[in-house]
């Protein structure tokens, strides 16, 4: 479920790099202008590079990693990095697809400022299924949902638009274990070789209401020779002052709204 990557860039996954072999290795290499992640930029509103492999079995196992930079100023003490390991079982018949499986994201290194230093990682489990034009997914937390808890978020009132820290209407205290994410999608091919894809997702934070949120993407790209192409409109309702940040890294820009919408560009090629 990457947020703009994972969508748009799927449907180009290169042919097998095992020839005369049932079994299957793909990727993929891109630059995106934000990377967004259920709405949500991931380094500050700034540019990532990203990458990712998989390995797919002739019975419908698969397994694979992907990556990109990420913000220090979201990802506190020296978090640059965010590396996702995942694997499942998919399974297609005809225009029908039953997809099942577990994502790690990591990001070494990183930890609130908190001692010993609370961290990131998450751990969630999902289903999705697929027809024809048409998917949805269901991400379920086995672990607080990044980090999120009494000791990391716990009576957080957020920052307001000029930078300056809120003081009413705070978070509550709570684990966010169990939290969930739901991702509606829908992709069409349109004249001129273009293929223009629609999204909205949900976010529900267990325990915290008020970080709860949806988002949408419409996304149009077109593949031009062995490089894809391509632009998103994407946003969310997600209430600023919590998902808002002040810089912590050396040159880093004024503080930033990371749920605003904004146009995403991306170049991706595949492998």
């Amino acid at each position: 479920m990457r947020a703009l990557i994972a969508s748009i860039v799927a449907a180009v996954l290169a042919a097998p790099v095992l020839a005369q072999s049932p079994h299957t290795l793909s990727g993929t290499v891109a630059l995106v202008g934000d990377y967004r992640f259920r709405g949500l930029s991931q380094t500050y509103t700034q540019p990532a590079v990203q990458g990712g492999v998989e390995y797919g079995s002739p019975a419908g196992a698969y397994a694979g990693t992907w990556g990109s930079n990420v913000s220090g100023n979201q990802f506190l003490n020296g978090g640059s990095l965010e590396l996702d390991l995942y694997g499942g079982y998919r399974f297609t018949a005809k225009k029908v697809g039953l997809d099942l499986g577990v994502q790690y994201y990591w990001y070494p290194g990183a930890r609130y400022n908190i001692d010993p230093g609370d961290r990131y990682n998450t751990t969630e489990v999902y289903v999705g299924v697929k027809y024809d034009h048409f998917a949805a997914k269901y991400s379920h937390s086995l672990t607080n949902l990044f980090g999120l808890k009494t000791a990391t978020i716990g009576g957080y009132c957020g920052i307001g638009s000029d930078g300056t820290a809120a003081t009413t209407d705070c978070l509550g205290t709570g684990a966010s274990k169990g939290s969930g994410y739901v991702d509606l999608n829908a992709a069409f091919d349109v004249p001129v070789g273009f293929n223009l894809a629609f999204h909205y997702g949900r976010q529900f934070v267990r325990s915290y209401d008020q970080l709860s949120y949806g988002d949408y993407r419409v996304g149009l790209t077109r593949l031009f020779g062995a490089v894809t192409l391509g632009a998103a409109l994407v946003g969310t309702d997600a209430e600023g002052r919590f998902y808002r940040y002040t810089p912590t890294t050396t040159g880093s820009r004024e503080t930033e709204d990371v749920g605003r919408p904004a146009i995403v560009w991306l170049a991706s090629k595949a492998f």
